[in-house]
């Protein structure tokens, strides 16, 4: 399953995931917390459970790891990276 527009392009390079977006002519590389978030929503994980991923992944709190969550899948949006 992918949540992502079609057409897009991703590709991993050295652990950072690199999003190419052809029809903008853009390149996104997202940082290890993105990448985190941006994995986990293309499989189908909802919200909380990504916040969860984070808490493990870094030393974040959980209203921090929710709100990071939140601001990075907006940004894909505003972006038009996800659907």
């Amino acid at each position: 399953m992918t949540r992502c527009k079609s057409g897009l392009l991703v590709r991993e390079v050295d652990g950072e995931i690199l999003v190419l977006d052809p029809e903008r002519d853009q390149v996104h590389q997202l940082n290890a917390t993105a990448g985190l978030i941006w994995r986990h929503y293309q499989s189908g994980a909802e919200i909380d459970e990504i916040a969860r991923r984070l808490l493990t992944e870094f030393d974040v709190d959980e209203d921090r790891a929710l709100n990071d969550v939140r601001e990075a899948l907006e940004n894909f949006r505003r972006l038009e990276l996800i659907c």
